[in-house]
């Protein structure tokens, strides 16, 4: 980086909001990728969610080593979406980003990303390009991770189609309807949410009541604000088997689906999608919407399987 950026870029702090679970196994990798960034002028905000093992004494020993850091513990479980929109309204800095408790980041990744915002004042989220993990890849025995047990004949198929969906941080921009378009097609797990955002104009976007895919909707919502990037030079490391993988019907029930919407998990979507975006706009994207509703109710179709199997195995 030039002086000059140099000098531009210590103007800004950035709030990074680390929402946390039972997080004792990643966690330190996390914290130490955070730490160590080369812009180091930032406020890190962990939310413990009511975390049982290990995570609290983490937090506390990583206190103590940086004064940048507030940890605050939850008294009781906010549920995954209130513990991530209670990090965003407590940032106190122009920019902000989520960091999960089992990523981690290059250590420019905050400077390369900042760098872009500060530049392009059209651009409301940059984010890195993602190279997706799994225990094995840091020694991790992935018996001891919580996840789906699928068939091993599914094993390598479902693997490898989740970690294409993760590379979804395409950069987005030009006339509203053309970015609805873009954004629609190629997102199918939402990296993004994990770049650095203008937080005013993120806070605008939330969306409070959670529904399978409303990080979607509420970047839907972002995408009205101004334009994404991708920065190519530095890279997010996304854990593979974090609780987007234990299913749909998991997802639905953390995302307070009734019995319709975990038959179909992607319903409350379709409707906000027709209330927000309007007719025109779901009838222009219909063929990815539908794509959307046929893979979740795969997904479901998958899950029941398994149900049924576990079920079966325990009984004889």
């Amino acid at each position: 980086m030039s002086k000059n950026d140099s000098e531009i870029i210590l103007k800004p702090q950035i709030s990074i909001g680390l929402p946390v679970y039972n997080g004792e196994k990643l966690l330190r990798k996390s914290l130490d990728s955070i730490i160590s960034q080369t812009f180091s002028n930032f406020e890190l905000i962990i939310s413990d969610n009511a975390s049982s093992d290990l995570t609290p004494d983490i937090c506390k020993e990583y206190l103590k080593r940086d004064k940048r850091i507030r940890y605050v513990r939850q008294k009781k479980n906010l549920g995954v979406h209130g513990n991530y929109f209670f990090l965003v309204n407590e940032a106190k800095c122009k920019y902000f980003l989520w960091v999960a408790s089992d990523d981690y980041l290059d250590p420019n990744y905050l400077d390369e990303n900042l760098k872009i915002l500060i530049k392009n004042q059209n651009i409301v989220s940059s984010v890195g390009k993602v190279k997706p993990f799994g225990p094995k890849d840091i020694g991790l025995d992935p018996s001891t991770i919580e996840t789906a047990q699928y068939p091993k004949f599914l094993q390598p198929y479902i693997r490898k189609n989740r970690r294409r969906k993760m590379l979804d941080t395409d950069p987005v921009f030009g006339s509203l309807d053309k970015k609805i378009r873009i954004f629609l097609k190629v997102t199918k797990s939402l990296r993004r949410w994990y770049g650095i955002h203008r937080t005013e104009q993120l806070r605008q976007c939330i969306i409070y009541k959670p529904f399978i895919n409303v990080e979607v909707s509420i970047f839907l919502n972002l995408l009205k604000l101004g334009d994404f990037h991708e920065c190519n030079n530095t890279f997010l490391h996304e854990f593979d088997e974090g609780i987007s993988s234990r299913g749909v019907i998991n997802a639905a029930k953390v995302s307070q689906h009734n019995f319709f919407g975990i038959l179909f998990p992607f319903h409350p979507f379709n409707f906000w999608c027709l209330k927000n975006l309007g007719l025109k706009q779901v009838l222009k994207n219909s063929d990815t919407l539908l794509l959307l509703n046929l893979g979740g109710e795969f997904a479901l179709a998958v899950d029941l399987f398994l149900k049924f199997k576990q079920f079966f195995s325990k009984k004889y």
